[in-house]
């Protein structure tokens, strides 16, 4: 009973969210390691972010990581993502002496594959029309 008092906290479209949120979650943990810590989910998503940028190909400035951990732990992560293959390094477009992180390929088919089981997981509860 106190399941059912509890949901009813919520409304039936908060629920199927929060029911989706949680399923998206679990698959997080079980198949994208770097996510399961604050830093490497902000590098993540950070890298993710350059595949939205209007030019492709164009990195992330290494000074420009930004997250609530450390520099240090920041570091740490990039080095992780580095030797899983994720991202690499190149000197900057416009100042040589700049660093940039650019996603690898693998990355982006790891990205892929998130995506496809988010869209799957909002598919099995709504129907997705795009704006």
């Amino acid at each position: 009973m106190p399941n059912n008092r509890i949901m009813s906290k919520l409304s039936p479209d908060q629920a199927n969210l929060l029911s989706i949120l949680v399923a998206l979650n679990a698959w997080e943990h079980e198949n994208i390691p770097p996510l399961l810590t604050q830093s490497g989910r902000s590098l993540y998503f950070q890298l993710a972010q350059v595949l939205l940028a209007p030019i492709q190909g164009e990195g992330l400035l290494m000074k420009q990581i930004a997250g609530d951990a450390s520099e240090r732990s920041m570091r740490d992560h990039m080095r992780y993502f580095q030797e899983a293959g994720l991202l690499t390094e190149k000197n900057g477009t416009l100042d040589g002496r700049t660093k940039q992180i650019v996603p690898t390929d693998k990355f982006i088919e790891e990205l892929r594959q998130h995506l496809d089981h988010c869209i799957r997981l909002l598919e099995s509860r709504y129907l997705l029309v795009e704006k």
